[in-house]
């Protein structure tokens, strides 16, 4: 099925890009002939999308922004997991795009509410539940659908969606899930037990973390708050969903292979 032409572009740079990515990037955009502006829109629109030119946390912080907006992302990062394409890529994606020759992934994401308060918090790749300090144990417990699943005696714990599962979540030994499935993540970060394990739940599920002690809460990385002993955490689905724009021959499991080296084995060498 044909997707809706882009003929409109919205540009968020990462802080501390170097002015040649940019001047590459305004090069090619003028070459694909694609309006562009470097203000992001009040609300969404399908004929326009945010493209960000960075690393994966440009895109996560865009994937959080009010306006709900279609983004797609330009690596010149150091990981660029998310990302559609790098800048040699840029001007082909973007023919792409205006020509409506691309895929749209819709992707889980969850928000959080904290105590009594009526704000919330979303997040695209993982909430973190971490403490403090660095020595001492904390203890979280954690509560599926009101029923008590388990007291952890960890140094955090990661609640993360289908797309954060190869962010923080597969490095402290968390399974990797395909991005386009409806589930969250839990996984302790060094537990002081070698009976917890990770866990896969239904996107359905509603969670309920309480502290022993104040200890901090970290969404996507970049948004740090603090959750005061007792205060309950809660997390859930959102109704609200993250919109990627990828090309048509992206293979996830290629990007897995070539970005964690999976499969790769040098072979021995003969000997002389």
């Amino acid at each position: 099925m044909k997707l809706p032409p882009i003929k409109r572009v919205h540009v968020l740079l990462k802080p501390d890009l170097a002015p040649k990515h940019l001047e590459v990037l305004q090069v090619a955009l003028q070459e694909a002939q694609m309006d562009y502006d470097f203000l992001i829109p009040p609300k969404s629109s399908p004929h326009e999308a945010l493209l960000c030119l960075g690393g994966d946390g440009t895109i996560l912080g865009a994937l959080r922004h009010s306006s709900a907006a279609a983004c797609f992302g330009i690596h010149v990062g150091r990981l660029g997991f998310l990302s559609a394409t790098n800048l040699e890529g840029t001007l082909e994606f973007l023919k792409a795009l205006k020509e409506g020759r691309y895929n749209l992934h819709q992707h889980l994401m969850l928000e959080a509410y904290m105590g009594k308060q009526p704000h919330t918090f979303l997040c695209a790749n993982d909430i973190v539940v971490a403490k403090k300090d660095f020595y001492g144990i904390l203890e979280l417990q954690l509560f599926i659908d009101q029923t008590l699943a388990n007291v952890y005696q960890v140094d955090g714990l990661i609640i993360a969606t289908p797309l954060g599962s190869t962010a923080y979540n597969i490095s402290v030994g968390g399974s990797v899930v395909h991005p386009l499935c409806q589930n969250i993540l839990i996984t302790p970060i060094a537990p002081h037990s070698l009976n917890e394990r990770p866990l896969i739940l239904g996107a359905h599920a509603r969670l309920e973390i309480v502290a022993q002690k104040s200890c901090v809460v970290v969404l996507d990385g970049q948004s740090h708050h603090t959750l005061r002993a007792h205060q309950v955490l809660k997390v859930q689905a959102s109704t609200r969903q993250a919109t990627l724009l990828q090309p048509l021959n992206r293979n996830y499991f290629k990007v897995l292979k070539e970005k964690f080296s999976w499969g790769l084995k040098e072979l021995p060498k003969e000997r002389t």
